[in-house]
Parts: structure tokens; sequence; C-alpha cells
């Protein structure tokens, strides 16, 4: 089913395929202001109560299917993180596994499983692009209604009002990546692993895109989480349904992705622990607005392969949202999904990442394989750890 990954001396870095979408960490664009600057200098004279813990790595723990486990560890090898797990496979069969821990306090240690549930990312962006494909299918909405129809009841800023499904569905809006306000939220909550996007309502994200200089000329690729939530939120209007409702009505039941849930509440039991790069726990990123750019959804390496598995096929609500439409910085974008090609080999996916988390979804359509993998850890520098296993499990260049 899935071939040894291919020698792994350091983490993947091709140019051709994204690093780190969603790239959903703030803190990896810096406010460039002296008040910023001048209140970073402040909080890291002030915050020096933070201790880091020790960077977590895996332990000798493994559940799951035993071959694909070794898989794992050998893909995993060189990559910290208190645990991976990965669901695999093609159209002959498929297989889950899991090394290392969902919890790794002294008298609390737990095994990590491909059930464990997780935050997921701007994995999320990828079924906000299907519930786009969906709604155009049921002529609810076009690539080209905009802002303004949806909102027809809103005063919006002309330029914000002009703006299509199809431009934040593909990063082609001109919007940045966050708003102006959560620019300089997203610096703090970056010192203290704190919830970047806690404010966030359907309602504010109007206000603040309304106040946000665009970041590019409308047209080119400019990667926003802003960008997605409005689209999410956007579909959510035009359905009368809310976000979490319509996602798990449109695509998680038809996928019979039971354990995959946008702001549950209570949050899912027997959840993993959620830790920072340097060991710190994280906390949960709960958003009512950004919920469609990937804050408030947690899933499992075993949900997200039936995910990846129907992705593979083209056999799945939406399937358009997979047809690469605009440039993306060297790849190719469709709505919510990335082509990237590697080795010369086409693979179509996305990934996911909060302050304590990483998930990777990538299929590889020529040959019908898939991986899903996730992480409860982050990563200090924005790179993927879990796409560069995801490559590695498919036997591409890593």
């Amino acid at each position: 089913m899935l071939p040894a990954p291919a020698p792994a001396p350091a983490p993947a870095s091709a140019p051709s395929r994204p690093t780190s979408a969603p790239r959903g960490l703030p803190a990896r664009r810096g406010v460039r202001s002296a008040a910023a600057l001048a209140l970073a200098a402040a909080l890291v004279a002030t915050l020096g109560a933070f201790t880091p813990a020790a960077p977590p790595t895996p332990s000798t723990d493994r559940t799951g299917d035993p071959a694909l486990a070794a898989l794992l560890r050998q893909a995993a090898a060189d990559l910290p993180g208190q645990g991976f797990a990965a669901s695999a496979g093609d159209a002959t069969g498929s297989a889950e596994a899991a090394i290392g821990r969902a919890d790794s306090r002294p008298g609390a240690e737990r095994a990590l499983t491909a059930t464990t549930p997780q935050e997921i990312g701007s994995v999320t962006k990828s079924l906000t692009g299907l519930l786009l494909a969906d709604a155009v299918a049921r002529g609810e909405v076009t690539p080209a209604t905009t802002l303004g129809e949806v909102h027809a009841d809103r005063r919006l800023p002309a330029e914000l009002a002009a703006t299509t499904l199809g431009e934040l569905a593909t990063h082609t809006s001109g919007l940045p990546r966050l708003s102006t306000r959560a620019q300089l939220r997203g610096y703090v909550t970056a010192f203290t692993h704190g919830n970047p996007y806690a404010w966030d309502t359907p309602d504010s994200l109007l206000c603040d895109a309304g106040t946000t200089p665009l970041r590019t000329p409308r047209g080119g690729f400019s990667y926003s989480n802003l960008g997605f939530a409005l689209l999410g939120q956007a579909l959510a209007v035009r359905a009368g349904t809310p976000y979490p409702q319509l996602l798990r009505e449109r695509v998680l039941v038809p996928l019979g992705m039971r354990a995959t849930a946008a702001s549950p509440d209570p949050l899912p039991a027997g959840r993993a622990r959620e830790l920072a790069a340097d060991g710190r726990e994280v906390a949960p990123w709960l958003s009512e607005g950004s919920v469609p750019a990937g804050t408030g959804v947690w899933s499992t390496a075993s949900d997200l392969g039936l995910l990846a598995a129907a992705a593979a096929t083209g056999e799945l609500p939406g399937a358009q949202a997979l047809v690469p439409v605009a440039d993306a910085d060297g790849l190719r974008t469709g709505w919510g999904w990335f082509t990237a090609v590697v080795d010369g080999r086409t693979f179509v996916g996305n990934n996911g990442a909060t302050f304590g988390v990483q998930s990777s979804v990538w299929v590889e359509p020529a040959t019908g394989r898939w991986v899903a993998v996730t992480a409860p850890s982050g990563t200090a520098d924005g790179s993927s750890h879990t796409e560069t296993i995801a490559f590695r499990l498919l036997g591409a260049a890593g």
C-alpha cells in the first residue's frame, strides 16, 4: 500500500509546495510599527514568568497498525513533537497508526492514537472550499457573487462590497492574512500562547475587513485567514444556516466524519493536550467568526483520512473545489486546496496549524494514494512537520 519513505536527513523544503498553510500562525507576520515594537519589548520584559518547558519529543508509545507505525516513526525520526498520528491508503486498503503521546505530563501519560481529537487549523479551509463548490452546485451563489450582494443589508465600503467569493476562496482578494486589529492581537498572543481569534464574530469580521488596507492589488495572491473567514460566513448567510451546522450537514455527515466538529460544546472528550514548540500548553483557538478559516475545528487523523480518501477519487461534496484556478506563490490553488508538483508528481492538499497543533491532508489523484497526518504540537518556525511526514509517507522527496 505505502512504500518505505524516502531517506529523511532533514525536513522537506521543496519550493513547489506550501510550507505551512494555514499558515494560521499570526506571529509569523510581525507588526511593523514603532508602537508594536515597543510593545514587544515590554512583553519580553514582563513575560519572563512564562518559563518554557522542554521541547516535546515522541515517546516510544505506539498504537495502531505496526507496519504504518514503523513507517511513521522513520518519517518523523528527525522531527520534534510529542506525537504524530497518520491515516494512509489507496484503492487497495488503508491503515492507521500513531507514535508518541496525547498527554505527556508525569502521572497523566496517554498514548496518542489515530482517533485522538485535536484542532486542525487551516485544513478547515479545504472544508470551506467544499462548501463553496457545493453552494455553487445548488445555485445559492456563484464565484462572482460579491460580499455586497450577500450582505445587502450592510453598508460595506465599496472595495470590500465588490470582493467576490471566488477571490476570497483563492486568496486573490488582496486582503492580508489578518485584519489590522487582529495583527496586533496575534502578536501579543504569540508570547502568551493564547487565542488570537477569541473576539472575532461574523459582524466584527466585516467591520475589521472594511478598515484593513489591501496587502496586494486584487487578483494577486495573498494568503488570508480573514478572507476565508469572510467566505465561510457569507456562505452561512446565503444558506440561512450557521457555519458549524452547514459544515456538518453538507460535508461532514456525507463523508462519515463523525469525529469532526466546528465549535463543539463541550470540547471533544479524550482530546490531546496541545503543546507549543517550547513545551508549554496552549489555549485552544475558539472563535465564533473565524471558524471557517480554521479556528475551533476538531478532528482526528482517522476522520481526516476519510476526507483524504474521498479527495483522492473526487467522490466528495464540492469536488470542484480541488480544481486549480489561480497561481499561488509557485503553486496552484483551487478553493481551499493547493496543487503541488513534487519530484514530477502532482499532489493536492492543504496544511493546518495553531500554536499547539499541526495537520496535513495530501492526495495523489493519479494513483489514488492519500495520507492524513496530525500532531498535537506546534513548531517554532512555522514549518509544517506533518506536511514533511505526509510527503515522506507518500514516497516523495523529503
